[in-house]
C-alpha cells in the first residue's frame, strides 16, 4: 500500500480530497495533509512518501518551488500539481521538475482518481523493475558467496531436491555436475583467540579459503563453505580425468596436498588446524554419507586431539547413520516451535519417524531419547510463551504418556503438536479482539483527532499492519469506522439545540462547517440543518 500527501493553502480543498475520495480502493493506505508548502516538507522529511498533489498558487512557498525541492531531495516521489491558471509556462516549469500531471481547478474526482490509479500502476511497475532479471542478476552477483554458502550446507544436510540443485548451480556458476566424482575436507580452528573479533576470524577463514584455492585450484574446482560447527567444508572435483594417474592414485594425491594445506596454514597463518578428507564418492547423492560420516570422526576421534589429520585411507570402518541424527541438525525442534513454523516441525518430526522406522537396528533407548527431545521441546515453547503446557493441552494426563513403540511416539508428538498449534491461534484470536477493542476505544476517546497514523502511534503498530489487521477482523477500514463514528456522532449532537453547526464541526475535528454540511448530506441526505428541523 502506498501513501499521498495533498498539500494547499485552502483547508477545505485539503479535507475535501482526503475525506471523499475512497483512497484505499486506489491502493493508497495513508494520506497526509499539509496547509503551506514548509509543512508539506516536514512531512516528507519525517514519513514515506509516494505521491504529492499540490497546489501551485501558494503563499511565501509556491507549488513550482515545493516540487523542485521534492525533485531534489525525494527522487521517488510522484508529483502531481493544481492551478486555477490555465497556463503553458506553468505547466513547462513543472515539467522540469518531472511533475507526474497538471490539473485545472475546479477539479473534479474522476479526474483526480484516473491520474492517482495511473501513477499508482508506474509506481507499482518501477518497484517491478527493481526485482527484474537485471536488478536480481546484479543483486545475484554481490551476494554470491552467502548464497554459494547456503547452498552448500543445504547439501550437507541433504536439503536440496535435484532439480532445484541443477538450477543453482548454473544460476551461481558452479562447475559441479551430476555424478561427478568429489571428496569433501573438514578444516577445524583449533586455537580459541579471545583477542581476536569477528572481523579477525573472517579474514582468517578467507586466508585459509585462498591458500586452498591457491594449492588445489590448478587441478580441482573447490567449493566451499562454513558449516554449523564452525568448520570450514570444502567440496573438490577434478577438473579434467588424468589418464596418467594409476588406479586408486587420486586419493593418495589428494591427501598429500590437504597435508601441504596444513602445513602451510601454519607456517604462513600461524594457526593449527585439524583436517579430515574424506573418501571419493558422487555428487550430490554422497555428499551427505560423506559429511555425516566425518564429522561422526570429529566427534569421536579428535574430541581432545588438536593439530590432527585423518585421511579417507585411516577410516575404514563402516559409518553406520545414528536413527535421531536428524533430531539434532539446524534447524533444531527448539527453533522451529520456537518460531511457530508448525509446517516444518511437522516434516522434521515425521523425517525422524521415517528414519526411525527404517532404521536396521533400533533399541527402546532410541525411543526414549526421540520422546525427551520432542517433549523438551514443547515444555521449551511453553515457557518461553510464560505458559504451563498443562495448559496449552489441556490437562496433566498426557504429559506423563508411557511411550514404548515409534508409532506411539508419532501419535502422542502429533497431538500434542495439534494442541499446542491450536491454543496459539486461540491467543491470537484474542489478541486481535483485544487490539480492535482498544483501537475502537482510542477512537471513541479521540474521535476530532484520529487518523490511521496517530492510531496506530498510539498502539505501536506500523499503520499498513494495523490497517490489514483491522479490516480482516472487522470487514471495514480504520478510515470508515472514523467517518462513521463521527456521523453517529454529529447525528446525536445535533438533538441538543444549544449546540451550534460550527461547533459540532470543530468537535468533531471537521476544519470548517461547510465541509462539515457536506460531507453530512452525503451521509444521510440532507443537510445538518434539514436533520435537526425534522427532529
Amino acid at each position: 500500500m502506498l501513501s499521498l500527501l495533498i498539500v494547499d493553502d485552502e483547508p477545505t480543498i485539503v479535507d475535501t480530497l482526503a475525506f471523499t475520495i475512497d483512497w484505499e480502493k486506489l491502493e493508497i493506505m495513508t494520506v497526509y495533509k499539509a496547509y503551506t508548502a514548509k509543512e508539506a516538507l516536514s512531512i516528507l522529511s519525517e514519513h514515506a512518501v509516494d505521491i504529492v498533489i499540490a497546489d501551485i498558487n501558494m503563499p511565501r512557498m509556491t507549488g513550482i518551488e515545493l516540487v523542485a525541492q521534492i525533485y531534489k531531495q525525494y527522487r521517488h516521489v510522484k508529483s502531481v500539481l493544481l492551478s486555477g491558471y490555465a497556463e503553458f509556462a506553468y505547466a513547462k516549469q513543472a515539467i522540469n521538475y518531472s511533475v507526474s500531471d497538471y490539473l485545472l481547478k475546479p477539479l473534479s474526482d474522476d479526474d483526480l482518481i484516473a491520474v492517482i490509479r495511473k501513477l499508482v500502476q508506474q509506481i507499482k511497475e518501477e518497484w517491478q523493475e527493481v526485482v527484474s532479471r537485471r536488478r536480481v542478476v546484479h543483486t545475484l552477483k554481490e551476494s554470491l558467496p552467502v548464497l554459494k554458502d547456503k547452498l552448500l550446507n543445504e547439501l550437507l544436510m541433504n536439503r536440496v531436491k535435484e532439480e532445484d540443485l541443477l538450477h543453482l548451480l548454473e544460476l551461481y556458476d558452479l562447475p559441479f555436475q551430476l555424478e561427478d566424482e568429489i571428496c569433501v575436507m573438514v578444516i577445524r580452528m583449533e586455537e580459541s583467540l579471545p583477542e581476536f573479533n569477528d572481523r579477525d576470524f573472517f579474514l582468517l577463514e578467507y586466508a585459509v579459503i585462498n591458500i586452498a584455492v591457491e594449492m588445489l585450484g590448478d587441478s580441482y574446482d573447490l567449493w566451499s563453505c562454513k558449516d554449523a560447527n564452525d568448520c570450514l567444508v570444502l567440496v573438490a572435483r577434478k577438473k579434467s580425468v588424468r589418464n596418467e594417474d594409476g588406479i586408486g592414485e587420486e586419493p593418495k594425491k589428494f591427501d598429500s596436498l590437504a597435508m601441504q594445506l596444513q602445513r602451510n596454514i601454519g607456517l604462513y597463518l600461524k594457526r593449527v588446524v585439524s583436517i579430515i578428507v574424506s573418501k571419493w564418492g558422487r555428487f550430490p547423492g554422497d555428499i551427505n554419507m560423506l559429511y555425516s560420516h566425518m564429522t561422526e570422526q570429529i566427534r569421536s576421534r579428535l574430541a581432545n586431539e588438536s593439530g590432527c589429520f585423518l585421511s579417507s585411507e585411516l577410516s575404514e570402518e563402516v559409518f553406520v547413520q545414528q536413527p535421531l541424527h536428524r533430531m539434532y541438525e539446524t534447524p533444531t525442534l527448539h527453533h522451529l516451535l520456537e518460531n511457530r513454523r508448525w509446517d516444518e516441525y511437522r516434516d522434521k518430526l515425521e523425517t525422524v519417524i521415517q528414519d526411525m522406522k527404517q532404521a536396521r537396528s533400533l533399541s527402546s533407548e532410541h525411543v526414549q531419547e526421540a520422546y525427551t527431545l520432542v517433549a523438551g521441546s514443547f515444555y521449551y515453547y511453553a515457557h518461553k510463551h510464560n505458559r504451563l503446557l498443562s495448559d496449552l493441552v489441556g490437562g496433566t494426563s498426557v504429559l506423563g504418556r508411557v511411550v514404548h513403540s515409534v508409532q506411539q511416539l508419532s501419535e502422542w508428538a502429533h497431538y500434542m503438536l495439534e494442541k499446542i498449534q491450536y491454543s496459539d491461534q486461540a491467543e491470537k484470536r484474542s489478541s486481535k479482539d483485544k487490539l480492535t477493542l482498544k483501537i475502537r476505544e482510542y477512537i471513541d476517546r479521540n474521535l476530532s483527532t484520529a487518523s490511521l497514523q496517530t492510531i496506530a502511534d498510539a498502539v505501536y503498530l506500523h499503520p499498513v499492519y494495523l490497517s490489514r489487521l483491522y479490516k480482516d477482523k472487522t470487514g471495514e477500514g480504520v478510515s470508515e469506522y472514523i467517518h462513521k463514528q463521527r456521523m453517529v456522532k454529529a447525528a446525536e449532537m445535533l438533538k441538543d439545540d444549544s449546540l451550534k453547526i460550527y461547533a459540532i464541526s470543530e468537535q468533531l475535528g471537521f476544519k470548517n462547517a461547510a465541509y462539515f454540511s457536506k460531507v453530512f448530506r452525503e451521509e444521510f441526505g440532507m443537510t445538518p440543518n434539514e436533520f435537526r428541523e425534522q427532529l
